[in-house]
């Protein structure tokens, strides 16, 4: 493979993915690498624990990689802690002077992409896990002038089409839920399922599907915490119940019932479709049960001391009553005998 360094090319563009099948991670990752100094101007990656991830092929333009990365990280469609831990290491690896950035770009330039592929294994190895981890990558040169005019496509796009997406983006009034006052909703991103998953257009009322909460607030963390919905620091997906799906244009809100009182949303883009839950393949201690019988505790507490006078509690005293009665009839029997007898 022959790369192409002309004097206007001035970015090297490193499109590629990785699998590290022992710990399940998957990822796709674009760096730019300034011809000049031989440093990384930026880099973006994205990692999950689902294959769909590793599926997007490489041969798309480097813009549209750029956008995909951008668009999934949008959605939650993402593993978050193992995506910061990747990119912590790709600016080690990528760090002047002590990296092996200038390695990388002579690799590059040479047309030693398996080398290419070797050193950045090497660092990817530790925050997968995997040692046999496998990588693909494809490179593009560009100038600065075709970077600048994507910027202004996609700069005019926005400006185009931001108003009627905030249109999009609200609910219509009569697609709005009484919830009650004191229920939670919660933002959550779906579980996608390509193949054999079912789409939002045909999803019924009260279907199970899987979710994940996201963990970007307190309240989401304090929610994946008592759900059980996290393993190793990593957030896992936990099942819903379908309550609404509406959709506006290519926009479909989604709105779950997690647990009682607890709601999930999610707003996504296009029909996708979405992972059923498989209760044999639920793991999570069974917290929600403990939950609900704690809930149902406080509400019976709640309720005796709303009602002092319980059934079973008046029925007891009514012998005591009744032997009171008894013993002060007879006593004072035993006192109209005495004074007869001694009158």
């Amino acid at each position: 493979m022959e790369v192409d360094f002309r004097t206007d090319a001035t970015f090297t563009i490193i499109k590629g993915r990785f699998k590290a099948p022992a710990s399940s991670s998957f990822g796709l990752f674009i760096i730019f690498m300034d011809n000049v100094t031989k440093n990384v101007d930026r880099f973006d990656i994205i990692a999950s624990h689902f294959s769909t991830v590793y599926e997007n092929s490489l041969s798309m333009p480097w813009n549209e990689l750029e956008d995909l990365i951008a668009k999934m990280k949008w959605k939650g469609e993402y593993a978050t802690n193992l995506t910061h831990d990747i990119q912590a290491t790709l600016e080690d690896l990528f760090e002047p002077g002590t990296g092996r950035g200038v390695d990388i770009w002579q690799s590059i330039k040479k047309a030693q992409m398996n080398k290419t592929s070797a050193i950045i294994e090497e660092y990817l190895m530790r925050p997968t896990g995997d040692k046999n981890i496998k990588s693909e990558l494809a490179v593009e040169t560009i100038n600065s002038s075709a970077i600048e005019e994507v910027k202004r496509t996609r700069q005019g796009s926005s400006n185009s089409g931001s108003a009627g997406e905030t249109m999009q983006m609200q609910p219509a009034q009569g697609d709005t839920l009484n919830l009650g006052d004191s229920s939670v909703v919660l933002d959550i991103s779906l579980v996608l399922a390509p193949i054999n998953g079912i789409s939002l257009m045909e999803i019924q009322e009260g279907e199970k599907i899987l979710v994940k909460i996201s963990e970007e607030t307190s309240r989401g963390q304090y929610f994946i915490d008592l759900l059980d919905a996290s393993r190793d620091h990593e957030v896992i997906p936990i099942p819903a119940s379908i309550v609404k799906v509406t959709s506006d244009g290519k926009f479909f809100t989604v709105l779950v019932s997690i647990g009682p009182g607890v709601y999930g949303k999610a707003i996504q883009e296009d029909n996708i479709k979405v992972k059923r839950y498989d209760p044999s393949r639920d793991t999570r201690k069974p917290k929600t049960e403990k939950m609900e019988m704690m809930q149902n505790m406080q509400n019976m507490q709640l309720n005796q001391e709303n009602n002092p006078l319980d059934p079973n509690k008046k029925e007891a005293k009514q012998p005591n009553l009744v032997l009171f009665l008894a013993i002060g009839g007879f006593a004072l029997l035993v006192l109209l005998i005495l004074i007869i007898l001694f009158s």
